[in-house]
């Protein structure tokens, strides 16, 4: 059932920069050196992948834009630009998951919670086929991630792999320029991640909830649909995240209560201050008209 909760800067931070990253970019190619958003967003989210138990949340932000030469902080996320060519661009990227209050998942429940985590690694980014006049891309992302708890003691708790296809198309529709984006692809993690969500301990073993230790390995799949619209003074994104766990090693753990999950939700944000200075941004991605 919907939970809501109060949010601590942790969880505020991880919960941003998921749904900030759930969306692709939308560039002209020329656009200010910083700006700063202004804005809020809805979320409808599982507890975690497997859960039953889904949440709530409506959230304000505020979020700095940064288009540095390495040093890039935009609506793709938090990253740094190590090589690029028209083909392959190597960033690192940056993702979030957010915290689990186990008194509101009935699997977790007499458990402890589960702080937010923060996913950091390099990123492979190939451009397999791009058509300029009907405004199509098509991109293999292969991103190798360390995944960090960040609540009050930070641990390292493993690692994640997830490669996958997306597919970009340009869009106009009601009087701005849009871009759909389509997502597939496999979810693989070492046993110390795995065991981060989805071990029980024997103290915390029950009759209906027995002691599991999960391995390392696939993970399930997972599908994104994003539809972004950027102007120059707004940003606007819809997005819907599927998740399936057929065939993950941990499938057949206690807390995993069902075997798919859906996340979707919105972000609306103003730009209330920008630079005067002008940067090029040569983005092999782009597939909308300028704004």
């Amino acid at each position: 059932m919907p939970v809501k909760r109060k949010m601590n800067i942790a969880h505020m931070l991880a919960l941003v920069v998921s749904v900030l990253l759930a969306t692709p970019a939308v560039h002209a190619e020329k656009l200010p050196l910083w700006e700063v958003a202004l804005g809020g967003g809805a979320l409808r989210v599982p507890e975690y992948r497997g859960s039953d138990d889904n949440r709530d949340l409506v959230f304000p932000f505020i979020y700095p834009v940064y288009r540095g030469d390495f040093l890039q902080v935009d609506d793709r996320g938090i990253r740094g630009v190590f090589y690029g060519t028209e083909r392959l661009e190597l960033d690192f990227s940056v993702d979030a998951n957010t915290s689990v209050n186990s008194d509101d998942s009935g699997a977790r429940a007499g458990m402890p919670d589960l702080d937010p985590t923060l996913q950091i690694g390099p990123l492979l980014q190939v451009r397999l086929w791009k058509d300029l006049q009907a405004r199509r891309t098509l991109l293999l992302n292969l991103p190798l991630r360390s995944v960090f708890s960040v609540g009050s003691s930070p641990q390292q708790q493993g690692w994640s792999a997830s490669p996958h296809l997306t597919f970009y198309q340009g869009i106009d529709m009601l009087g701005r320029s849009w871009r759909l984006g389509l997502s597939g692809g496999l979810e693989f993690g070492t046993e110390r991640f795995h065991d981060y969500y989805y071990q029980v301990t024997p103290e915390f073993a029950t009759e209906a909830r027995p002691a599991y230790d999960p391995g390392g390995g696939f993970g399930g799949t997972r599908f994104i649909a994003t539809l972004v619209s950027r102007s120059k003074t707004s940003w606007l994104s819809l997005f819907a995240r599927y998740d399936r766990l057929d065939g993950a090693t941990f499938e057949d753990s206690p807390l995993v209560q069902r075997n798919d999950g859906l996340t979707f939700g919105l972000v609306y944000s103003r730009f209330i201050a920008r630079s005067k200075r002008m940067v090029d941004v040569k983005d092999w991605r782009r597939v909308e008209k300028d704004q």
